[in-house]
């Protein structure tokens, strides 16, 4: 019998299917853009316009630090590219070659393989699938005549080489398990690459245990498989091929520097450059002791140490050295919440660091090209493209937009709104209003979760499509999760913090307290309409909605991506869930301290106020929220639930996040403004939403 990506623990381990997918790329190369045409005709923006978006990089902008790979002479960077297609429920992809200077046109070069969820290991074992498509790996030669980059399938990992100078690729090497990390050596005449082969062992152990009966044990994930999972103490190895032939040929020492550059790094280190002419520079803690001290930004040059003591040089982010090594450019995140990107420069030993550039728009991934970065950059109506910072005086040009044909959509307006909660813990959100706004009349108000940085898609995890649903007449809050409340607090190891957040709900009560006073906010400047508030969330923006419905009457209707908070969730998640939970101060058991669920497991609030409640949940954690549906709908709630087949927890398929983002939408209107889209998804759900409605009468 075929078993799916992501319900064969087998496979989600490592990334490497060894039986079919139904998700697809089918080798189908995405074509770019030709242009745009006359911006003054501009449309509304449907679901379709952001499923078709042309993407590189990871999804979320946190964990996208190399969305991109610049040659060693500048001239040229190269890119993963991806397009989803809801029709064929498949990707195009395509490995881009970028001129940086401006000059010359992007060219496809291959097909970049398929697209397949991201997983990792945890608390010993591999878990399921986080749902991101996986980071691509590209890697340029040396001399910057060649690039090496992976192809991924379900059945396969690929490496290929690309040669500049005779327009072709070549498959050099395939592999039956994922390849985790490539490389070139320093002189250009071989491939290093990392892998895991113990896994296929591994995994030939578990099948024979199973015919035994698996022992139950910290290998189980039991939400997402009745099979255990493969232990983390596989080794990774490294290998090394010829770059023409894909032969074996010996292994440089120390490949680990070239595979893993910042294993090299000094310890707590969390920037680190170094110049052509040997000065260093890294942004550290010093004792490397993550809650003991603030990091600090050192650099040396020949031999002379200079810190910087100035406010300015917290929270670094990025460090590059000029060429001639006497100026240090460094990127930083500054403003409430991390709100704010800044670019400086720093004459170490000469003069304080001078601001370049400051703004709220999303800079990630930068790279020196000579005396510019070449960077990944989002703004809050603009999505992911290619821009170049001058070094000189911080101005900005575009190297390469893949969706030029996004600036026909009419979009609402965007503002930045910043303030306090009652525990005096700043945050940000942005508020979207509908375009073409002509009277002043009250708005329904949609909050969606959880970062606000970057371009206002759909939210974390992109389930929420801001724009269409403020060309629907919505009000949309973009809301940024305040830091965590143990930030404020004396804490000196991350037990300590986990349990500062966690006692008493502290974490979630601030968060709530968020949304009153910026829904109070709004209310009294006359935007918001009070009784129509409806709450969003995926991952610890779920846990955050159904905390605030179980404490709070601030909203009438919710949608969910991932359910729910509950002591059972201990159980499924298995022992080292559990016991990660457990020392971050959650009860051992759920007869220990019952005033804890009580409080903060919205199946136990039976006082309450019931509100329409969608989930969408994911093949893999559906059960996660079985318990909460069952009793809310026996409770009386209006719920519905619907379960997306071969997902993580992130959804991929193109057809079901075009689902997804289309009945969101539909649910939304059909709760808050009582109206019927003339294309639902499927008719059924409105036969069903009129009966629950027909039960239910709001107190």
């Amino acid at each position: 019998m075929r078993k799916n990506i992501f319900q064969s623990a087998l496979i989600i381990i490592i990334l490497t299917a060894f039986t079919p997918s139904t998700l697809r790329a089918q080798t189908h190369r995405c074509a770019l853009s030709t242009g745009q045409t006359d911006t003054n005709k501009k449309r509304d923006i449907s679901t379709d316009d952001l499923l078709r978006l042309k993407d590189f990089g990871s999804l979320l902008t946190s964990i996208s630090t190399d969305p991109f790979q610049v040659a060693p002479d500048g001239s040229l960077l190269a890119l993963h590219l991806r397009r989803a297609d809801a029709v064929a429920d498949s990707y195009c992809t395509a490995i881009v070659l970028v001129p940086t200077h401006g000059h010359g046109q992007p060219t496809v070069i291959d097909d970049g393989g398929e697209i397949l969820p991201f997983s990792g290991y945890r608390f010993g074992v591999g878990q399921p699938p986080l749902g991101v498509p996986k980071d691509e790996l590209l890697r340029w030669s040396p001399s910057g005549n060649a690039l090496a980059y992976i192809k991924i399938f379900a059945d396969r990992s690929e490496i290929w080489r690309y040669d500049l100078g005779k327009r072709s690729s070549q498959k050099l090497l395939t592999s039956p398990v994922d390849i985790d990390a490539l490389a070139w050596s320093d002189d250009g005449r071989a491939i290093l690459y990392s892998s895991r082969p113990g896994t296929i062992d591994a995994l030939a152990a578990i099948t024979i245990e199973g015919r035994s009966g698996y022992h139950y044990d910290g290998r189980f994930v039991p939400y997402a498989s009745d099979q255990p999972f493969v232990s983390s103490d596989i080794p990774l190895r490294n290998f090394a091929i010829d770059p023409n032939s894909g032969e074996p040929v010996a292994m440089q020492p120390a490949p680990e520097n070239l595979l893993y550059p910042s294993s090299a790094w000094p310890k707590g280190t969390i920037a680190f450059a170094t110049s052509a002419g040997g000065a260093n520079a890294a942004f550290s803690y010093t004792s490397g002791k993550l809650y003991h001290e603030k990091p600090q930004l050192k650099a040396t040059i020949a031999d002379r140490a200079f810190d910087c003591q100035q406010p300015s040089c917290s929270n670094v982010q990025g460090l590059w050295w000029s060429p001639d090594g006497k100026t240090l450019w460094y990127e930083r995140r500054a403003g409430i919440a991390d709100s704010v990107t800044e670019f400086y420069a720093w004459r170490p030993g000469r003069a304080a660091p001078s601001l370049l550039l400051s703004t709220q728009d999303a800079i990630f991934g930068c790279r020196l090209v000579q005396v510019e970065l070449v960077c990944a950059h989002e703004g809050s109506t603009s999505p992911r493209s290619i821009v170049a910072i001058s070094l000189r005086d911080g101005t900005r040009r575009s190297v390469f937009e893949p969706n030029p044909e996004f600036a026909l959509l009419a979009l609402g307006t965007v503002k930045r709104l910043e303030w306090t909660n009652s525990f005096g813990i700043s945050t940000f959100g942005d508020l979207v209003l509908p375009p073409n706004r002509k009277d002043n009349r009250r708005l329904p108000l949609v909050v969606v979760q959880y970062d606000s940085r970057g371009f206002l898609r759909g939210g974390t995890a992109d389930e929420y499509p801001i724009q269409v649903l403020a060309t629907h007449g919505f009000a949309v809050l973009s809301f940024n999760r305040p830091p965590r409340y143990g930030n404020t607090l004396p804490v000196t190891n991350e037990q300590e913090y986990m349990q500062a957040n966690n006692k008493g709900w502290m974490d979630r009560r601030s968060n709530v307290s968020s949304f009153e006073t910026i829904i109070q906010r709004l209310t009294n400047e006359g935007i918001i309409d009070p009784r129509r508030v409806a709450i969003t969330g995926q991952s610890d923006g779920a846990s955050t909605a159904t905390y605030a419905l179980a404490n709070s009457t601030l909203f009438s209707a919710a949608i969910l991506s991932t359910c729910c908070q509950a002591d059972t969730m201990l159980a499924f998640g298995g022992e080292g869930l559990a016991d990660f939970y457990i020392q971050g101060g959650y009860p051992v058991s759920r007869y220990f301290d019952q005033s804890f669920w009580r409080d903060g497991m919205l199946e136990s609030a039976v006082k309450a106020r019931p509100v329409p409640l969608l989930i969408q949940a994911s093949s893999v954690e559906f059960r996660l929220g079985l318990t909460t549906y069952s009793e809310l709908r026996h409770r009386g709630w209006p719920i519905d639930m619907y379960v997306y087949p071969d997902e993580g927890h992130v959804k991929l398929h193109p057809a079901h996040r075009s689902a997804v983002y289309r009945r969101n939408v539909q649910w939304l209107e059909f709760w808050l403004n009582d109206e019927e889209e003339p294309d639902p998804v499927n008719q059924s759900q409105y036969d069903h939403w009129k009966n629950l409605k027909a039960k239910y009468s709001t107190p």
